[in-house]
């Protein structure tokens, strides 16, 4: 497959140890307010760096809205 794809619309190619600042990289996706999870399990933020994305992932990127 080679593939990740996100948010259930975009596919961005894998490789060997991305992790999810990678994908939120590709994605051009700031990472101020989004929560995301990598099939379907909840990924913390100070993790994004660190937390490996496997080839085939589902990944979900979710931008929190600003109260108000």
């Amino acid at each position: 497959a080679d593939m990740v794809t996100v948010n259930n619309r975009d596919k961005i190619d894998w490789r060997e140890e991305m992790t999810v600042q990678d994908v939120l990289r590709a994605m051009n996706y700031d990472y101020a307010l989004i929560v995301v999870s990598v099939n379907g399990a909840r990924v913390e933020k100070d993790a994004f760096a660190l937390h490996p994305v496997p080839d085939g992932a589902d990944v979900q990127v979710i931008h929190l809205a600003h109260g108000g």
